[in-house]
């Protein structure tokens, strides 16, 4: 009997930076988003409920509902199926909500919500090619092992999402038993995951138990009620749903507050988005009055993925610097500034902002 379960959830995960330890949130240092993949150990965490305790030798995948053909499948027989590997940037949806104004509640992420990795694991489209889909179906509803009480409902809810019955959109997704050619770690969903790329990751439901071919539209309360743009608190009736990762970016080198001396400098981040590749990013050193674009520098420059970029800046005169960077994507989508507020704190792509300081006198002219 093998039983997976979290280990140190009672003191978080060391090398993370805390959100909060009861459910377990977690986001990665600015330090570590300078490699193309973040290692398991330090790529960010996102709970909503305490971690299960999962009995891997009776813990089966079933995918049932509207089918021609119910499937119950067992760990050893989803690692026997064609496997499939993609690098994928994974976002949560409240990365950046504590840079909003005015503040929101929920989990006050930074910069750090954001990581890039190798997931490995069978194609969705071939679990359902061997189902048989019926005729009519419009969601697929998957449901995560993890449950627990909401503090806005009564009872006991399993974390559930669905998504559209869209082929080409279940065409891109994996079941991971993988994450960067190591086995799934327990805290990042084994023994099963859903990758769905290009969408916020509350879509990639971790500890997967099942799978449901559903002929109505799926209204669970992580998908109507959480994951919504409202514009005010409460106004469900104009909510729309949080789904493709808006354009953004960040800047890895210089951090915040960093005091340098005249010279030449090389500054880095990362940029990424949800639909097409990013085609453009552009860095100011001046608060945003002058803009000059940066260099793409990836290793693999591949949709779904993030696109590393890097500026060389020539500094001599001593001030104060507001370093900026804003991203542009294939399909049209341009960084703003400061994001649309919403009531939830979902989304944020606004510009990221780096001070730093020459020290000296100016001299004056």
């Amino acid at each position: 009997m093998e039983i997976l379960s979290p280990i140190n959830s009672a003191e978080g995960t060391p090398g993370l930076i805390l959100a909060k330890l009861q459910p377990e949130n977690m986001e990665t240092p600015l330090s570590v988003l300078n490699t193309w993949v973040v290692p398991n150990e330090l790529f960010y965490i996102r709970n909503h409920f305490s971690y299960p305790s999962i009995d891997l030798s009776t813990w089966f995948l079933t995918l049932g509902g509207q089918v021609n053909h119910q499937l119950t499948l067992n760990y050893e027989q989803l690692k026997k199926m064609p496997q499939v590997s993609k690098h994928i940037t994974f976002e949560c949806a409240g990365n950046k909500r504590s840079f909003l104004q005015p503040p929101v509640s929920g989990e006050q992420y930074g910069i750090g919500a954001v990581g890039n990795a190798k997931w490995t694991g069978v194609p969705l489209s071939y679990l359902l090619d061997q189902a048989g889909i019926n005729e009519g179906v419009k969601d697929l509803v998957f449901t995560g092992a993890d449950s627990g009480q909401r503090p806005d409902m009564s009872g006991d809810f399993n974390y559930q999402r669905s998504l559209p019955f869209k082929k080409d959109l279940l065409s891109e997704c994996i079941l991971a038993l993988q994450m960067n050619d190591q086995p799934l770690p327990f805290k990042h969903g084994a023994p099963v995951r859903l990758v769905v790329p290009g969408w916020y990751a509350m879509a990639n439901v971790k500890w997967l138990t099942s799978i449901s071919a559903s002929l109505e539209l799926f209204k669970g309360p992580f998908q109507a009620v959480d994951y919504v743009y409202l514009e005010r608190e409460d106004d469900y009736q104009n909510a729309s749903p949080v789904t493709e990762m808006k354009v953004n970016s960040v800047i890895t080198w210089p951090s915040k507050g960093e005091v340098l001396k005249p010279g030449v400098y090389n500054i880095k981040g990362l940029a990424w988005t949800g639909k097409g590749r990013i085609t453009k990013v552009s860095v100011s050193t001046d608060d945003g009055t002058n803009w000059a674009d940066a260099m793409l520098t990836s290793p693999e420059h591949q949709q779904y993925t993030w696109t590393f970029w890097e500026y060389t800046w020539t500094v001599n005169s001593p001030g104060h610097y507001s370093i900026m960077a804003k991203a542009e994507d294939s399909e049209g989508n341009q960084q703003p500034r400061i994001s649309p507020w919403n009531a939830k704190g979902y989304g944020n792509n606004m510009m990221h902002q780096v001070p730093v300081s020459i020290p000296g006198t100016p001299v004056l002219h």
